[in-house]
């Protein structure tokens, strides 16, 4: 019970948020965020409550949202503090690069994957990872100086995917699939907001709208994952 009045109350303040935000960035929008994420953690540790067993996976997946509310506010700082703009956004790619190991660290431990599933999928994710900067004017976007930090973030980011989609495959278990679906959007989320911050034309309403709408999905049902851990 009180784990979906927590996911409930997330959806509803996420909700406000997305169309909020979508008008623009203001100190406002900047603390409804910070709501909207903490709505996400809390989901996450109503579940483990309800499902103690998943202790240490629940427990991996809470520090990553942790480092997820960082990094959602370290990012909308840069908006409010546009002269620090540059500090805010290599600060939130790393917190949420941190964030994404927690994520793919819990996956991985829970599904005991051995090291050669572990190798191939930091294989692709890195392959994925050198594709997207090498290949940044096939995709219209321009990385600047934010090439390496770019590449690191995206090679994290890809590691949650691969082993969330292949431990889903693997067991069929409703938690990791809810893991995978959520990992899927996380991903499409950042390929929305790579192109707002280093492409043209993708910084619209609906753009934003689109970006917050994709990263929150993804964020509650990574949490949500945790209720259904055998």
């Amino acid at each position: 019970m009180v784990y979906y009045c927590a996911l409930g109350a997330g959806l509803v303040v996420s909700t406000v948020f997305l169309f909020s935000r979508s008008k623009g960035a203001s100190v406002k929008n900047l603390f409804l965020k910070m709501i909207s994420s903490l709505f996400f953690i809390l989901t996450a540790v109503c579940a483990v409550i309800f499902n103690p067993q998943s202790l240490i996976y629940g427990a991996l997946l809470i520090m990553g949202g942790v480092l997820g509310l960082c990094g959602d506010t370290a990012l909308d700082l840069k908006y409010v503090y546009k002269k620090d703009a540059h500090a805010y956004l290599v600060s939130g790619f790393l917190f949420f690069l941190v964030g994404h190991i927690f994520y793919s660290g819990a996956v991985i431990r829970y599904n005991k994957l051995d090291w050669k599933a572990v190798l191939i999928s930091a294989a692709i994710s890195i392959a994925i990872a050198a594709g997207s900067v090498l290949l940044e004017k096939l995709l219209k976007v321009e990385y600047k100086n934010y090439k390496l930090i770019v590449f690191l973030y995206v090679c994290f980011l890809t590691m949650t995917t691969v082993v969330s989609i292949w431990s889903a495959v693997l067991n069929h278990e409703k938690s990791m699939i809810l893991m995978a679906v959520g990992a899927v959007l996380f991903l499409l989320s950042d390929l929305v907001l790579s192109n707002t911050y280093f492409g043209k034309g993708w910084d619209k309403p609906v753009h934003i709208f689109v970006n917050h709408l994709l990263y929150y999905a993804g964020q509650f049902l990574i949490a949500s994952s945790i209720l259904f851990l055998n």
